[in-house]
């Protein structure tokens, strides 16, 4: 009988620690995750100037350079959606983007250009019209 009680207050012991094993770890994560919040927050001053302190300069360069890289690539995939899309002439023909005339009817193809401004935090372009920068979030 004493093999029994043995064993079950040992299972009883270890599932107690598992389960403080567990809340131990779902603690951590509750953590870490508030240490995302509040760094992402801090960043965002940061960027907005109402931060300023330079030891965080290397680290939100590198963030910058990166949110840079993800502009940028966003902006080629637009422009490339933007080639693949087709054009209608007056006449019906569908004309391919980079034509300058109608093979039909011989008429000037006319492309709305965007105008663009660069920002000067990060020399990313934005529209013209822009208030802020849509990579940075500085205002132009």
């Amino acid at each position: 009988m004493k093999n029994i009680s043995d064993k079950f207050l040992r299972n009883k012991i270890e599932n107690e620690k598992n389960d403080i094993y567990m809340e131990i770890e779902n603690a951590k994560i509750k953590k870490a995750n508030l240490l995302l919040d509040m760094g992402i927050m801090i960043y965002e001053k940061i960027r907005s100037e109402m931060i300023i302190d330079d030891s965080f300069d290397n680290v939100c360069n590198e963030i910058l350079e990166i949110d840079k890289l993800i502009y940028n690539n966003n902006l080629r995939i637009k422009t490339l959606e933007e080639k693949s899309q087709e054009i209608v002439c007056e006449c019906g023909s569908v004309i391919n983007f980079e034509n300058r005339f109608c093979g039909t009817c011989g008429k000037k193809v006319e492309i709305e250009e965007d105008y663009l401004t660069e920002c000067t935090r990060c020399d990313s372009l934005n529209e013209e019209d822009s208030v802020y920068c849509a990579c940075c979030g500085i205002k132009l």
